[in-house]
């Protein structure tokens, strides 16, 4: 195999050495800042292996974020690289009877992981599926922000408008927060007239001018009969109209963000493909196809239920079968997540399908599996078919 350059890398700073082959090092592990001197430094390593130009790999683990850097500049300088997965270097590491951990120590585990077996080197990184992926992960931070501010914002209507979900079970209809921003008490809907409510949301929503009238009739019985939990000129108004405006923007937020999503995938065929699976729309198709990435990276499906973690773990010893265990999640959480989503959504459409077959047949089996493990053996199933489909370019059968 080549001579390597094996990279801890860590925060601002890695550690590298070289190696000739298998337990042939060069010197001692080196630290190496990262920047451009650094980096540098690391390149000009290769002439000390007395190696051909071009014939040195460098290897490092892959570690979300920290190794980007290094991995762009080897990049732009057409250099050979391998990422491995943190678990095989730290496989090989604890395999020893005295296991210690230091980061001069972990160039060498992660020289003798690449050496254990053959590596493909890194292909160049596809900007699409990187960009997707980077949107997606945006997308499901603002989900969160958004969470975060009804939970805020449901607890102040709680107090301001007491008994509003019964008149707007849903609060974030149009209708619902034009008539929070504009009437932040029930006093201020209560007094005004319901001619003026009635304009006032013909003009700021969408609805008609007979659906209007409706709803201010609906909104002024309801400021007539309650009996809000704090005083007009209180705090909890004000908070309140700045929490409807918070909600509103974070909503916008979260639209424009899917909307960039759907124009960089929209003529994507495995796109299509993944909407003809009964109970998987448009959002999350575009959700699985950037936590997919590019599928032809897996040589196998098995690959692929690896990197989602959904592969079951096997321990077998003595009379323990290893059958029935959890599964490893080892893998995509964002991924698993989506599947899951996936795989519940089939099963409540009751259209008769493979994936809702196969799950009736989990839990009707003479030993039946729990809602959530046949769910998971579902998801397994529904990411071999995602596999199948994407190589073969037919969609969904059922």
């Amino acid at each position: 195999m080549k001579p390597c350059i094996s990279i801890d890398v860590s925060k601002g700073k890695s550690y590298y050495q070289g190696f000739r082959g298998l337990n042939d090092p060069l010197a001692k592990a080196r630290p190496m800042e990262h920047d451009k001197k650094g980096y540098e430094e690391l390149v000009s390593f290769e002439e000390k292996l007395n190696a051909k130009p071009g014939n040195v790999t460098y290897v490092f683990e892959s570690t979300g974020i920290y190794h980007r850097s290094l991995q762009n500049y080897l990049e732009t300088r057409s250099k050979e690289y391998v990422i491995l997965n943190p678990l095989t270097a730290a496989k090989v590491r604890k395999s020893k009877l005295r296991s210690t951990k230091t980061d001069q120590k972990d160039c060498q585990s992660i020289a003798l992981a690449y050496y254990a077996q053959e590596y493909k080197p890194h292909d160049q990184r596809d900007t699409k599926y990187e960009e997707l992926r980077a949107r997606n992960r945006e997308y499901l931070h603002q989900i969160q922000i958004l969470r975060q501010l009804k939970v805020h914002f449901h607890n102040l209507l709680d107090i301001v408008f007491p008994k509003w979900d019964e008149a707007y079970p849903n609060p974030y209809t149009e209708t619902s927060l034009a008539l929070l921003k504009k009437y932040p008490h029930p006093e201020d809907m209560e007094k005004t007239k319901e001619e003026s409510i009635a304009h006032y949301l013909e003009k700021t929503t969408r609805h008609r001018q007979v659906a209007c009238v409706i709803e201010a009739r609906k909104a002024k019985q309801y400021a007539s009969r309650t009996i809000s939990g704090c005083a007009r000129n209180t705090v909890e108004a004000e908070l309140l109209r700045e929490a409807v405006n918070q909600v509103e923007e974070q909503m916008k937020r979260l639209d424009k963000c899917m909307e960039a999503m759907k124009s960089m995938v929209h003529e994507d065929p495995f796109l299509h493909q993944l909407k003809s699976i009964p109970g998987v729309g448009e959002i999350l198709s575009i959700q699985l196809m950037a936590e997919l990435g590019d599928l032809s990276r897996f040589l196998s499906s098995k690959k692929l239920v690896a990197y989602a973690g959904i592969d079951p773990i096997v321990y077998q010893s003595g009379k323990q079968t290893g059958e029935h265990l959890s599964i490893t999640k080892k893998g995509n959480k964002n991924l698993r997540t989506l599947l899951y989503l996936a795989v519940a959504s089939n099963i409540r459409s009751r259209n008769s399908n493979s994936i809702l077959d196969f799950y009736n047949k989990k839990r009707q089996q003479a030993i039946p599996l729990a809602y959530r493990a046949a769910v998971i053996a579902c998801a397994n199933k529904l990411l071999r078919i995602l596999y199948s489909m994407y190589r073969s370019g037919e969609d969904f059968k059922f």
